[in-house]
């Protein structure tokens, strides 16, 4: 029951605040009028000093926060791209050695000599050098067997956009190269050029290093392009037999450099090892610099702080310092590129930093002078505006607060009934009043209200069934995979000959990663770790096809590189998504100890006898499974004692990542395993997840962490 109406409280409410306010503000309003021109004043001071020293310190930090996060990112894509550049070489240097190591594995194979009808087409030529003498049986012999490799140089070259070439150099002057210039491979006569490999940077470089090799900036021998070229030797049980080798044009890591952003006049330099600029945004436009032309900006003259700084970066170092360069100021940042020990330099002149703050104390000052002319005059006008303002208010809120509830109250009165009526499942509003006032406007949002709630209550009805479903379905695939992966690690307790553990955590709800154990007869156990590439529902599809085949194959029996084998041809079979899979398997008769272990692109496991503690053991593993039908794998015996113990993974541990970009890498993981390298398997795996979790911290988890460790008893 209504006891006052909206007319009669609105003429109430109207009247008292206005008498109310307009006798208070008439008090005080002339008291604090003339103490209003004198606080304004310092007040606006005051402030002006405070902006300015918060926005120079606030400008300061993040100027520097910026810099540093921008070219360590920027650098971390730069030298991305170098390392799997790199890798690729490396896969081919791998290839060649196991060739040479294995001849029997492989068959006797030709390569074509250049022909300029394949120009501008991928093609693999065979080049050798001017002493080479293509006819004397042992290079014969030697050019039968590196020609199996002609395979991965395309497939490798096929799929990398900015490869210009890549090739393999033997000791005895014989060179086969995958491109797309077959045409000048000849002089003016149409003869094949020779080719003295063994004189390149690159090849130089890698048989002095003895291990993988960047050349600094170079022109390409064939095209003239910049690029940097890398080679990877290979060897004969033991013995350097060549190198391997690659050229990438610079046109990627031109982007990278190109796209760092750091302000309208600042600009990214990518210096080599050598302090010579290879390429720079300066100017406002990315350019290359000709190594011939180059020069070392560590010994630029007059520049003490620029060369001191720019030594620091060659020298690997990652900050950001103020520096003086040609009388000016400028905020200087680097960060290194670890695989080649090039650095990314990020240059902002420090006016443009402090831009802000100076407009801003400029603009204080013009507004506070301003203020302190105008405010003397208008205090004397304002004290007559008040006094005549405060009895005119009077008057008319009186007529006003009258007039206006008459009017105001029956389109209120009116809305009120309509909107009592909308309750329950009854939503139903109709206004058709036109007040042309905020009451209008109310009413019509209503009923925009009303008829958006009862659109959401249909919508939110299909939606939820829908995220039902969907979850559902994730569910059962979640489950579905994880019942696949063995799960009772007591299972075998009473061989009483191993103990064994693994966890699975997936990045997504399915993941590509798996781990497998099975007893393949009664004397030997069979151990799988594996990876998927990929993530999601395709990588886990392919992870049912790849466990079940590999799980299927090596309980038919034979070595793991005949499983292997038999598994990738098999996995190749329909592959139109070009997934592949990393895998570990071993096969060990736990009675003896004694078993085989093939590696297919798969992390190094690490090792701990007893009493000792968890390394890394490393040796060559052939190339992932799934790449390529038909190619051999290798395979290596091993001999456990009572009480040894192998910790095999994926990628997903060596890689987890922090806030800061940084990787969790082998060294961690030996560390973990370290912390308590006598703890059993089950008790293990916690202990390196946790190192995990507070190393990523809050930064997501990026892929499947899968880990399985095995002791002999």
């Amino acid at each position: 029951m209504i006891k006052r109406s909206f007319r009669k409280k609105i003429t109430r409410v109207v009247v008292a605040v206005a008498a109310l306010s307009l006798t208070i503000m008439s008090v005080f309003m002339f008291i604090m009028l003339f103490d209003l021109r004198g606080f304004f004043i310092e007040s606006n001071i005051d402030s002006g000093k405070q902006a300015e020293e918060m926005s120079a310190r606030t400008v300061t930090n993040q100027i520097h926060e910026r810099m540093i996060r921008t070219t360590q990112g920027q650098a971390n894509r730069a030298d991305s791209i170098l390392e799997n550049f790199m890798n690729s070489v490396k896969v081919v240097a791998d290839y060649v050695t196991d060739l040479y190591t294995h001849p029997e594995d492989y068959p006797d194979r030709t390569v074509s000599l250049p022909d300029k009808k394949n120009d501008g087409e991928l093609s693999v030529q065979l080049l050798h050098s001017a002493s080479t003498d293509l006819d004397d049986p042992e290079v014969r012999d030697e050019l039968g067997l590196v020609a199996n490799v002609q395979d991965l140089l395309l497939a490798i070259n096929r799929n990398d956009d900015d490869m210009s070439s890549n090739y393999i150099a033997t000791k005895s002057g014989l060179m086969i190269q995958a491109d797309y210039i077959s045409s000048r491979k000849f002089d003016d006569d149409g003869n094949i050029l020779p080719i003295e490999a063994k004189e390149r940077p690159w090849y130089q470089g890698a048989e002095e290093t003895r291990k993988p090799y960047f050349t600094s900036l170079k022109k390409d021998l064939h095209t003239g392009r910049l690029a940097v070229m890398c080679g990877v030797p290979f060897n004969k049980k033991g013995q350097f037999m060549g190198v391997a080798g690659a050229g990438m044009y610079i046109d990627e890591l031109g982007k990278v450099v190109n796209a760092t952003d750091i302000g309208k006049a600042g600009y990214s330099t990518l210096v080599d090892s050598d302090g010579k600029i290879i390429l720079s945004t300066e100017g406002g436009e990315l350019y290359s610099v000709d190594p011939d032309e180059a020069y070392d900006v560590r010994e630029t003259d007059g520049e003490k702080y620029f060369s001191d700084a720019m030594r620091r970066a060659v020298d690997g170092k990652a900050g950001v310092e103020l520096i003086t360069m040609q009388g000016e100021n400028y905020y200087m940042a680097y960060a290194p590129l670890k695989t080649v020990g090039w650095s990314l330099v990020t240059t902002i002149p420090s006016k443009e930093v402090n831009e802000p703050t100076t407009q801003l104390v400029s603009a204080l000052a013009v507004s506070t002078k301003k203020s302190v002319e105008a405010s003397g005059a208008q205090i004397t006008f304002v004290f007559i505006l008040v006094f005549v303002i405060v009895i005119l208010l009077l008057f008319a809120a009186a007529q006003l607060a009258r007039r206006s509830s008459r009017r105001l109250a029956r389109p209120v009165k009116e809305l009120t009934g309509k909107v009592r009526r909308v309750k329950g499942d009854d939503l139903d509003f109709f206004w058709d009043e036109d007040t042309g006032d905020e009451i209008q406007v109310l009413a019509e949002s209503f009923g925009s209200l009303t008829d958006r709630m009862k659109q959401y209550i249909r919508d939110i009805t299909e939606i939820t069934k829908e995220k039902e479903r969907i979850g559902a379905e994730l569910n059962v695939a979640t489950r579905i995979q994880a019942s696949m992966l063995p799960t009772d690690f007591d299972k075998y307790d009473d061989l009483k000959r191993f103990t064994l553990f693994a966890s699975m955590d997936p990045a997504k709800e399915v993941g590509g990663d798996f781990y497998d154990f099975f007893m393949v007869d009664d004397r030997k156990i069979a151990l799988v770790m594996a990876d998927v590439s990929g993530k999601g529902v395709p990588a886990a599809l392919f992870m049912v096809r790849a466990t079940t085949a590999i799980r299927t194959r090596t309980q038919s029996g034979g070595s793991p590189s005949e499983i292997l084998s038999d598994v990738n041809d098999q996995l190749c079979i329909g592959n139109t998504e070009e997934l592949f899979v990393t895998v570990w398997l071993a096969v060990i008769d736990v009675y003896t100890g004694e078993g085989m272990i093939a590696n297919a692109g798969h992390e190094h496991p690490a090792l701990r006898h007893k009493d000792g503690k968890y390394e890394l053991v490393k040796y060559h593993h052939g190339p992932a499974v799934a790449t390529m039908e038909g190619i051999p794998f290798r395979e290596h015996e091993v001999k456990f004692e009572p009480g040894d113990t192998v910790f095999v993974y994926t990628d997903g541990v060596t890689e987890a990542t922090n806030l800061n970009n940084e990787l969790f890498g082998d060294d961690r993981v030996i560390a973990a395993l370290n912390h308590d390298p006598d703890a059993d398997p089950k008790d293990l795996l916690p202990t390196v997840r946790r190192d995990i979790d507070e190393f990523v911290g809050e930064a997501s988890q990026f892929d499947d962490i899968t880990m399985l460790a095995f002791r002999f008893d």
